[in-house]
């Protein structure tokens, strides 16, 4: 399976499922790390990365993270690779809500840590996971967090 097929089928399986890409456990470089590691069941395999997720993955998610992982076994530097060149930090739409509610009140502190992180939006940084992971279910449907309108 070539690389730009077996990214499209991951999106498919895991798009499915609303899945959150940029979340911490379903980064690409932290996946291959999680899957190659990993030799239990499916369901124990997916139950890590249930927090990406807004509904059930499509069946064949965890067999293709396997035929995945054995594709880059030989590859040891891959997944700091894909790390490097995907942030595990990403300024999304809830979270600049999220400041301009605080900012809206007089409070900086959520944008000061904002553009704190942004700084290194590549290196782990556990003090601050949450900013990494999927969209709360209240921005799934808020004016400005997912569902834009077309004048905003």
């Amino acid at each position: 399976m070539s690389g730009k097929r077996a990214v499209a089928v991951l999106v498919f399986l895991a798009g499915a499922a609303g899945a959150g890409f940029v979340a911490a456990d379903l980064a690409p470089g932290r996946l291959i790390v999680r899957v190659a590691v990993f030799g239990g069941d499916d369901g124990a395999l997916l139950k890590p990365l249930q927090d990406a997720f807004y509904a059930e993955p499509a069946g064949g998610l965890a067999a293709w993270l396997r035929k995945y992982a054995l594709r880059v076994k030989d590859e040891p530097r891959r997944a700091e690779r894909m790390n490097k060149a995907n942030p595990k930090y990403v300024f999304r739409n809830y979270l600049a809500q999220l400041a301009i509610d605080a900012l809206e009140k007089g409070d900086t502190s959520v944008m000061d840590r904002l553009l704190k992180v942004l700084e290194r939006p590549y290196d782990e940084q556990p003090a601050h996971h949450d900013l990494a992971a999927r969209r709360p279910e209240w921005a799934r449907n808020r004016a400005g967090c997912s569902a834009l309108s077309c004048s905003s």
